[in-house]
């Protein structure tokens, strides 16, 4: 208590001094605040950027040419699937289907007239059909979006095929399936045939146009033309692929991963062909603001220490400036019988109580520009306050080693 109020007192009779003190430690404490919440703020928009900017990738031909159409094997569609970084996974497969009943036999000479959906197709979920959303689908009691990624054998068919075949809602229909494909790369689908099926409409929808794909007359559930595919041993290839890349922040990982899956980048040269082959990923934008926040981080925080250091070097200077003016002061006291420790102690604690108000002060400046939790405040002002003290002790110890008999013959 003795150097609290001894402390005190000289605070009040040293009042310009301390209010030089305590204006320093507050702008400090304030320019620390708006840095290091600065680099907090940089890396919270790190964070948030792979939602805030979204990347996306698609399968096409190797000379970019294809986005449709496709052949894209199922070992790439497994690999996608199985993927952790890729998210919000869509394909579709082009499959023909016939109302009328078609024997293996007739397939050699089938044409696409022979179909009665030509542009039958499976997907994985609604969103993976370009033009219809879950709102322009009517479906089934009991029945919603879902059913697309079962192995049920059923169907969304489009309202116009409802009429023109005299069909409705829940009706069971026989279908013969066939697997189309681009033999040796040409214009001409060739298919085979999977088999004649029960299927149950399961939901309709109002026709849809799209830029990137024909309207689809019939959707069936892709998991289940998988099987039917296994169970005929006929390869399965889906028609387009697009995803989200889940964590875009490692997108070097994601393009090893997808390397492993002998996916290759577009080739403009390269001749045409219906093998999707080749990965398309929309992610020049956000590596430039990514690199840049990385960047800005990366300097901020190599800055750190050496800022840190500073205000060290600022507590020494501020403490040793004011503090040198007091030697006669100091070595009166020692006259009187205060011991070399005891002025330390009595100085410090001056300190002390100078710089946890400056300190409070630039806090609470702060607090109306920057949103930092209460963690973070505690860690820049335990660093200003460990950094300053550490410079104003070094000073009091150069202040307070010098001969009092000199001092006082000086005053004399």
């Amino acid at each position: 208590m003795f150097y609290m109020r001894k402390s005190m007192r000289n605070v009040i009779r040293n009042w310009y001094k301390s209010v030089l003190i305590v204006l320093v430690c507050a702008l400090i404490t304030f320019f620390l605040f708006l840095y290091i919440g600065a680099l907090h703020a940089n890396q919270r928009q790190l964070t948030d950027l792979p939602s805030a900017m979204p990347v996306y990738g698609r399968i096409c031909n190797l000379n970019g040419s294809l986005n449709t159409g496709l052949m894209v094997s199922e070992r790439i569609i497994e690999g996608l699937e199985g993927s952790a970084h890729v998210a919000e996974f869509s394909y579709t497969a082009h499959i023909g289907a016939a109302l009328n009943r078609i024997d293996r036999d007739r397939v050699q000479e089938m044409e696409i007239g022979d179909l009665t959906f030509p542009l039958a197709y499976a997907a994985n979920h609604l969103g993976a059909y370009p033009g219809i959303g879950e709102q322009a689908v009517s479906f089934l009691p009991g029945v919603n979006p879902m059913i697309l990624a079962s192995e049920e054998a059923v169907c969304l068919m489009r309202e116009q095929e409802l009429e023109r075949h005299g069909l409705k809602l829940g009706d069971m229909i026989d279908v013969t399936l066939f697997s189309p494909s681009y033999p040796t790369d040409n214009y001409v689908l060739d298919y085979r045939w999977l088999g004649v099926y029960q299927v149950q409409i399961a939901g309709s929808y109002s026709e849809s146009w799209s830029d990137e794909a024909s309207p689809a007359q019939v959707l069936f559930p892709s998991q289940w033309i998988r099987k039917i595919h296994r169970e005929n041993e006929a390869m399965f290839n889906a028609d387009s692929v697009r995803f989200r890349v889940a964590h875009p922040l490692a997108l070097n990982d994601f393009k090893a991963e997808m390397k492993s899956l002998w996916l290759m980048s577009v080739l403009s040269q390269a001749g045409h062909s219906h093998r999707g082959i080749a990965l398309v990923v929309g992610d020049e934008s956000f590596i430039k603001a990514a690199s840049r926040l990385q960047d800005n981080i990366m300097l901020m925080k190599v800055f750190t220490p050496f800022l840190f250091t500073i205000v060290g070097l600022v507590g020494f200077v501020v403490s040793y400036l004011l503090l040198h003016n007091r030697r006669p002061e100091i070595a009166v006291m020692r006259s009187l019988g205060m011991s070399r420790s005891g002025c330390f102690l009595l100085l410090l604690s001056e300190n002390l109580l100078l710089v946890l108000s400056g300190s409070a002060l630039g806090t609470v400046f702060a607090l109306f520009f920057t949103d930092m939790g209460i963690a973070q405040i505690y860690a820049v002002v335990g660093l200003f306050f460990a950094c300053y003290i550490t410079g104003t002790v070094s000073a009091l110890y150069m202040v307070n080693k010098f001969s009092v008999m000199a001092v006082l013959s000086t005053l004399e």
